[in-house]
């Protein structure tokens, strides 16, 4: 049985940064796991990108998802292996990695929140891991995120 798994770019497009002059850059890869065991290439996402990705997944089937962001001169990467549910209800996590972030005072004519720091992701709907953060009544464009559940403690260089 095949399960539609939805997958978008973290954090959401209605997310402002501080225009604070630095370099934040993110690229998530999608990779679903084949019958014999190799990764096939299903998609692509880059921080901004706000497309939304609809690969098919057998239900108990694994996809991985590669994210690689730069924060200033500081590189995160992160493998996540998720495996397809296909219940979309309760099944929704974010997988992210970077330094973290936090909010600014409202400002500007349409008074958007921006966000200082940096984290780049994925949210996943319809698949389980033990690498994300499970999303269930938290409010806001970002999520606090505690040790080891999905945003990197350290970067990779």
């Amino acid at each position: 049985m095949n399960a539609e798994v939805t997958l978008g770019c973290y954090p959401r497009d209605d997310v402002a940064w501080a225009k604070d002059g630095k370099v934040r850059e993110g690229r998530a890869t999608v990779w679903v796991r084949q019958p014999d065991g190799t990764l096939k290439p299903a998609g692509e996402f880059a921080l901004g990108d706000g497309s939304v990705m609809h690969p098919y997944v057998e239900v108990g089937g694994e996809f991985v998802v590669e994210l690689r962001a730069r924060f200033e001169s500081e590189i995160f990467e992160r493998r996540v292996a998720f495996i397809a549910s296909g219940d979309e209800a309760s099944d929704v996590f974010v997988s992210a990695i970077g330094p973290g972030a936090h909010a600014e005072p409202k400002a500007g004519l349409f008074k958007r929140t921006r966000y200082s720091g940096f984290e780049f992701g994925v949210m996943v709907m319809a698949a389980t891991t033990e690498q994300g953060t499970r999303i269930s009544d938290m409010p806001g464009p970002l999520f606090k995120h505690g040790s080891g559940d999905g945003v990197a403690a350290v970067s990779a260089t």
